[in-house]
């Protein structure tokens, strides 16, 4: 192996690869970080729509969940859903465990502007700017003006492309302009319930007593709900899950009253097959 290459060091050329792979894997951990951040956000509202006109999420049963709170520390608009509705939704055990309704939060800046976001793209920034300390380092050991000059070659290369990735920590999010207005920020006095059901909501630790009062919540729930005008003709006594109430008209069908509709057409098919067969 040549001591020398053009009459620099083999070590400094091998230090100036190092540090620009530093750069690069820098930047490779940057953008594995948005990445899996953009798909933990999909997961958490997954079958939710976002309607940015609206400010507010539609849910798989075509019901909204209003913006509540913006949390200044975490930096989060917090969507929740009303509890008259939630409490009383057919697949409400596949969706949350709340008996306040279903909460879902937005981060209201952009990566890296969030507080994962500033901590991931801070590890990416000290690991790329390793490679400038190294250089350093091999410009004290060697230092002939030939090698110098490639090692200063190399370290602006390095910082340059280290800059991107820093310019965006010299912000703070606590200092933009375009913090929401319309929403009330959360405090410290938000009630206990909410904050056990972000709790359980985030670690998946919900006690077996927490259900059972859930449970019966919801169960009181149905049982005050307002039923609607039209029934089933299967089982006239079996409630219909209303929603809201009847009194307001719904621009969209609950999967309950899909299939009601369905059970309605097919008594109605089988009533007239039975008359045309009894005419026969």
């Amino acid at each position: 192996m040549p001591e020398q290459i053009a009459g620099v060091s083999f070590l400094v050329w091998l230090a100036c690869v190092y540090a620009l792979g530093l750069v690069a894997v820098g930047w490779g951990f940057d953008i594995l970080a948005k990445r899996t951040s953009q798909r933990m956000v999909a997961a958490r509202t997954f079958g939710f729509t976002y309607h940015q006109e609206s400010d507010a999420w539609l849910c798989p049963e075509d019901q909204w969940l209003w913006a509540t709170a913006f949390d200044s520390d975490n930096r989060v608009m917090r969507y929740r859903a009303k509890p008259s509705v939630c409490n009383t939704c057919p697949i409400k055990d596949s969706c949350t465990v709340s008996a306040n309704g279903r909460e879902l939060t937005r981060e209201v800046d952009e990566w890296p502007y969030s507080e994962s976001g500033r901590f991931h793209r801070g590890l990416a920034v000290a690991v790329s700017l390793l490679g400038v300390v190294i250089l350093i380092g091999a410009a004290i050991v060697w230092h002939s003006p030939l090698e110098l000059l490639v090692e200063g070659a190399a370290a602006v290369v390095c910082l340059s492309l280290t800059y991107p990735l820093a310019v965006k920590l010299m912000r703070s999010p606590a200092n933009f302009e375009n913090d929401p207005k319309h929403i009330h920020a959360s405090t410290a006095d938000e009630s206990v319930n909410v904050k056990m059901d972000r709790f359980a909501a985030k670690w998946g630790g919900v006690s077996n007593e927490r259900k059972r009062r859930t449970e019966q919540t919801r169960k009181q729930m149905i049982a005050e709900a307002t039923l609607p005008v039209r029934t089933s003709a299967l089982d006239p006594d079996r409630p219909a899950w209303s929603g809201t109430g009847t009194s307001v008209k719904r621009l969209h069908k609950t999967t309950n009253e899909v299939l009601q509709e369905q059970n309605l057409a097919e008594v109605e098919a089988a009533e007239k097959l039975a008359e045309q067969m009894a005419k026969k």
